[in-house]
């Protein structure tokens, strides 16, 4: 988000019109969830597309390993679809521009 400020001159602004993929990860489920809502408030003030699936890590339970491999199946699985579902959007509005 530090960088976003640097796209404020450029043809579509800010997230104009991109889809972004939200991930929170924090020492406790009740923290990530709360920023995770927050980072979709943010993603909506700076004209971007949450996807639909965002997702949140607890790191206190271990559930992120050095790779996919080490890492919870279910967290890797959130990733993927949360990953899909901004490359499906991404697809489409750069269909609706051309």
């Amino acid at each position: 988000l530090d960088y976003v400020e640097d796209l404020r001159y450029a043809d579509r602004p800010y997230l104009d019109g991109r889809a972004v993929g939200r991930i929170a990860v924090a020492h406790g489920w009740q923290t990530a969830v709360g920023t995770l809502n927050e980072l979709r408030l943010v993603v909506h003030a700076l004209r971007g597309w949450p996807a639909p699936l965002g997702v949140a890590v607890n790191d206190a339970a271990g559930l992120i390993g050095a790779d996919a491999e080490s890492s919870d199946p279910a967290v890797v699985r959130q990733l993927h679809t949360m990953g899909e579902q901004v490359l499906a959007f991404a697809a489409a509005m750069r269909h609706r521009r051309t």
